[in-house]
Protein backbone atom coordinates (compact mmCIF):
# COMPACT_ATOMS: atom_id res chain seq x y z
CA UNK A 1 0.00 0.00 0.00
CA UNK A 2 2.95 2.38 1.25
CA UNK A 3 4.55 1.17 -2.29
CA UNK A 4 1.78 2.18 -4.32
CA UNK A 5 1.28 5.34 -3.04
CA UNK A 6 5.04 6.59 -3.75
CA UNK A 7 4.86 5.00 -7.14
CA UNK A 8 1.69 7.53 -7.91
CA UNK A 9 3.39 10.21 -6.12
CA UNK A 10 6.64 9.91 -7.88
CA UNK A 11 5.36 8.88 -11.53
CA UNK A 12 3.82 12.08 -12.07
CA UNK A 13 7.03 14.25 -11.62
CA UNK A 14 9.30 11.73 -13.15
CA UNK A 15 7.00 12.20 -16.23
CA UNK A 16 7.27 15.67 -16.09
CA UNK A 17 10.87 15.82 -15.93
CA UNK A 18 11.33 13.46 -19.07
CA UNK A 19 9.54 15.43 -20.64
CA UNK A 20 10.99 18.84 -19.84
CA UNK A 21 14.54 16.54 -20.84
CA UNK A 22 12.82 15.54 -24.17
CA UNK A 23 11.71 19.46 -24.91
CA UNK A 24 14.93 21.16 -23.74
CA UNK A 25 16.95 18.61 -26.35
CA UNK A 26 14.89 19.33 -28.78
CA UNK A 27 15.00 23.08 -28.38
CA UNK A 28 19.12 22.57 -27.99
CA UNK A 29 19.35 20.89 -30.72
CA UNK A 30 17.44 23.52 -33.20
CA UNK A 31 19.04 26.13 -31.67
CA UNK A 32 22.58 24.06 -32.66
CA UNK A 33 21.28 23.37 -36.31
CA UNK A 34 19.98 27.21 -36.63
CA UNK A 35 23.46 28.81 -35.45
CA UNK A 36 24.91 26.34 -37.86
CA UNK A 37 22.77 27.80 -40.84
CA UNK A 38 23.55 31.29 -40.01
CA UNK A 39 27.34 30.76 -39.49
CA UNK A 40 27.15 29.13 -43.07
CA UNK A 41 24.97 31.65 -44.46
CA UNK A 42 27.55 34.45 -43.06
CA UNK A 43 30.30 32.37 -44.48
CA UNK A 44 29.01 32.33 -47.86
CA UNK A 45 27.88 35.80 -47.79
CA UNK A 46 31.54 37.39 -46.88
CA UNK A 47 32.97 35.37 -49.98
CA UNK A 48 30.63 36.58 -52.21
CA UNK A 49 31.52 40.30 -51.32
CA UNK A 50 35.94 39.54 -51.78
CA UNK A 51 37.19 41.86 -54.06
CA UNK A 52 40.59 41.15 -55.24
CA UNK A 53 42.83 44.36 -56.35
CA UNK A 54 46.51 44.34 -57.93
CA UNK A 55 49.21 46.92 -57.56
CA UNK A 56 50.71 47.13 -61.06
CA UNK A 57 54.55 46.74 -60.69
CA UNK A 58 53.87 45.32 -57.05
CA UNK A 59 54.88 47.38 -53.69
CA UNK A 60 57.94 46.61 -51.80
CA UNK A 61 57.63 47.35 -47.76
CA UNK A 62 60.59 49.37 -46.83
CA UNK A 63 59.92 49.89 -43.33
CA UNK A 64 57.23 49.89 -40.27
CA UNK A 65 57.04 52.15 -36.93
CA UNK A 66 55.30 50.67 -34.13
CA UNK A 67 53.78 53.18 -32.17
CA UNK A 68 51.54 53.21 -29.07
CA UNK A 69 48.83 56.37 -30.07
CA UNK A 70 46.69 58.15 -27.97
CA UNK A 71 43.82 59.99 -29.48
CA UNK A 72 41.47 62.47 -26.68
CA UNK A 73 38.50 64.50 -27.51
CA UNK A 74 36.50 67.14 -25.31
CA UNK A 75 32.93 67.66 -25.82
CA UNK A 76 31.39 70.32 -23.74
CA UNK A 77 27.94 70.37 -22.80
CA UNK A 78 25.87 73.50 -21.79
CA UNK A 79 22.35 74.94 -21.38
CA UNK A 80 21.02 78.18 -22.94
CA UNK A 81 24.73 79.74 -22.61
CA UNK A 82 24.77 77.77 -18.84
CA UNK A 83 28.25 75.72 -18.83
CA UNK A 84 27.37 72.09 -17.80
CA UNK A 85 30.48 70.91 -17.94
CA UNK A 86 32.45 68.42 -20.71
CA UNK A 87 33.07 64.69 -21.39
CA UNK A 88 36.76 64.37 -22.23
CA UNK A 89 37.55 60.85 -23.83
CA UNK A 90 40.41 59.19 -24.46
CA UNK A 91 41.73 56.03 -26.75
CA UNK A 92 44.83 54.47 -26.69
CA UNK A 93 45.80 51.89 -29.01
CA UNK A 94 49.52 50.44 -30.57
CA UNK A 95 49.55 51.13 -34.28
CA UNK A 96 51.65 49.71 -36.89
CA UNK A 97 52.72 51.80 -39.83
CA UNK A 98 54.11 50.59 -42.50
CA UNK A 99 55.94 52.08 -45.84
CA UNK A 100 56.49 51.13 -49.20
CA UNK A 101 58.15 52.43 -52.47
CA UNK A 102 56.03 51.05 -55.85
CA UNK A 103 58.05 48.78 -58.17
CA UNK A 104 57.85 51.06 -61.00
CA UNK A 105 59.15 49.25 -64.43
CA UNK A 106 61.98 51.33 -64.31
CA UNK A 107 64.56 52.20 -60.85
CA UNK A 108 67.18 55.32 -62.24
CA UNK A 109 70.30 54.54 -61.28
CA UNK A 110 73.80 57.02 -62.05
CA UNK A 111 77.23 55.11 -62.17
CA UNK A 112 79.29 57.42 -60.43
CA UNK A 113 82.82 57.66 -61.77
CA UNK A 114 84.08 56.04 -58.37
CA UNK A 115 82.17 52.73 -59.43
CA UNK A 116 79.81 53.32 -56.93
CA UNK A 117 76.09 53.23 -57.59
CA UNK A 118 73.73 56.26 -56.71
CA UNK A 119 69.75 54.82 -57.04
CA UNK A 120 66.66 57.11 -57.23
CA UNK A 121 63.89 55.45 -56.00
CA UNK A 122 59.90 56.63 -55.82
CA UNK A 123 59.13 58.53 -53.29
CA UNK A 124 57.91 56.47 -50.15
CA UNK A 125 54.45 55.81 -49.38
CA UNK A 126 52.45 54.91 -46.27
CA UNK A 127 50.64 51.73 -46.90
CA UNK A 128 47.14 52.36 -45.79
CA UNK A 129 45.09 51.91 -43.79
CA UNK A 130 47.58 51.90 -40.84
CA UNK A 131 47.46 48.51 -38.89
CA UNK A 132 46.31 49.02 -35.10
CA UNK A 133 45.99 45.92 -32.33
CA UNK A 134 41.94 46.50 -31.48
CA UNK A 135 42.43 43.63 -28.96
CA UNK A 136 44.81 45.93 -26.99
CA UNK A 137 42.24 49.13 -27.67
CA UNK A 138 41.75 51.26 -24.49
CA UNK A 139 38.87 53.37 -24.31
CA UNK A 140 37.92 56.03 -21.28
CA UNK A 141 35.39 58.70 -20.45
CA UNK A 142 35.66 61.34 -17.69
CA UNK A 143 33.16 64.16 -16.25
CA UNK A 144 30.33 65.07 -14.44
CA UNK A 145 28.03 63.53 -17.96
CA UNK A 146 30.33 60.78 -18.87
CA UNK A 147 28.02 58.33 -17.04
CA UNK A 148 25.50 59.26 -19.91
CA UNK A 149 27.10 60.28 -22.75
CA UNK A 150 30.82 58.55 -22.48
CA UNK A 151 29.72 55.68 -24.94
CA UNK A 152 28.54 57.70 -27.51
CA UNK A 153 31.54 60.24 -27.27
CA UNK A 154 33.85 56.98 -27.43
CA UNK A 155 32.05 55.81 -30.22
CA UNK A 156 32.56 58.98 -32.10
CA UNK A 157 35.99 59.40 -31.26
CA UNK A 158 37.03 55.67 -32.36
CA UNK A 159 35.25 56.10 -35.65
CA UNK A 160 37.81 59.14 -36.43
CA UNK A 161 40.72 56.78 -35.88
CA UNK A 162 41.36 55.51 -39.20
CA UNK A 163 41.46 59.21 -41.23
CA UNK A 164 43.67 60.25 -38.49
CA UNK A 165 46.34 58.03 -38.34
CA UNK A 166 46.36 57.98 -41.82
CA UNK A 167 47.26 61.72 -41.71
CA UNK A 168 49.98 60.66 -39.31
CA UNK A 169 51.35 58.62 -41.36
CA UNK A 170 51.65 60.60 -44.29
CA UNK A 171 53.39 63.86 -42.20
CA UNK A 172 56.55 64.90 -42.86
CA UNK A 173 57.81 64.24 -39.77
CA UNK A 174 56.62 60.45 -39.39
CA UNK A 175 58.07 60.05 -43.30
CA UNK A 176 61.30 61.72 -41.83
CA UNK A 177 61.58 58.90 -39.31
CA UNK A 178 61.09 55.96 -41.30
CA UNK A 179 63.65 57.65 -43.83
CA UNK A 180 66.76 55.78 -42.77
CA UNK A 181 65.23 52.85 -42.42
CA UNK A 182 63.32 53.15 -46.34
CA UNK A 183 67.00 54.02 -46.99
CA UNK A 184 68.70 50.45 -46.04
CA UNK A 185 65.73 48.43 -47.34
CA UNK A 186 66.18 49.74 -50.97
CA UNK A 187 69.47 49.81 -50.58
CA UNK A 188 69.84 45.71 -49.72
CA UNK A 189 66.43 45.14 -52.39
CA UNK A 190 69.26 46.83 -55.41
CA UNK A 191 72.00 44.98 -54.01
CA UNK A 192 70.37 41.32 -54.17
CA UNK A 193 68.25 41.82 -56.71
CA UNK A 194 69.24 44.76 -59.65
CA UNK A 195 72.77 44.27 -59.11
CA UNK A 196 72.88 40.61 -59.56
CA UNK A 197 71.08 40.87 -62.85
CA UNK A 198 73.28 40.23 -66.05
CA UNK A 199 73.73 43.39 -67.51
CA UNK A 200 74.55 44.91 -64.19
CA UNK A 201 77.31 42.08 -62.93
CA UNK A 202 80.22 44.08 -63.10
CA UNK A 203 78.21 46.50 -59.78
CA UNK A 204 78.08 43.37 -57.98
CA UNK A 205 79.95 44.75 -55.03
CA UNK A 206 79.69 48.74 -55.78
CA UNK A 207 78.99 50.87 -53.23
CA UNK A 208 74.66 51.73 -53.13
CA UNK A 209 73.31 55.19 -52.43
CA UNK A 210 69.89 55.73 -52.14
CA UNK A 211 68.08 58.87 -52.68
CA UNK A 212 64.01 59.37 -52.91
CA UNK A 213 62.38 60.83 -55.83
CA UNK A 214 60.77 63.41 -53.35
CA UNK A 215 64.55 64.78 -51.87
CA UNK A 216 66.45 67.47 -53.76
CA UNK A 217 67.79 65.11 -56.51
CA UNK A 218 68.32 68.30 -58.81
CA UNK A 219 70.78 69.55 -56.83
CA UNK A 220 73.38 66.28 -57.23
CA UNK A 221 76.30 66.81 -59.00
CA UNK A 222 76.80 64.69 -62.50
CA UNK A 223 79.24 62.56 -61.32
CA UNK A 224 78.54 59.91 -64.01
CA UNK A 225 76.05 58.97 -67.01
CA UNK A 226 72.45 58.62 -65.98
CA UNK A 227 71.02 54.78 -66.94
CA UNK A 228 67.64 53.24 -66.11
CA UNK A 229 67.30 49.85 -65.31
CA UNK A 230 64.08 48.35 -66.57
CA UNK A 231 62.30 45.61 -63.95
CA UNK A 232 62.12 42.31 -64.88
Amino acid sequence: MILSRLRSALFPGLALLLVASLLGNFWMGWRLRDDDARQLKLHYASVDQLVLLRSKGGLLEVSRIRSPETFSALRPHDLLGLDLGATVTHIRVPAVFRYHVELAPEWRLRIRSDGSVLVIAPAVKPSLPVAIDTAKLERHAEGRWSFFTGTAELDALQRTLTQTLATKAASPSYIAFQRDAARQTVAEFVRKWLLTQARWQHLRNAQVQVLFADEPIERLPETGPAVWAEEG
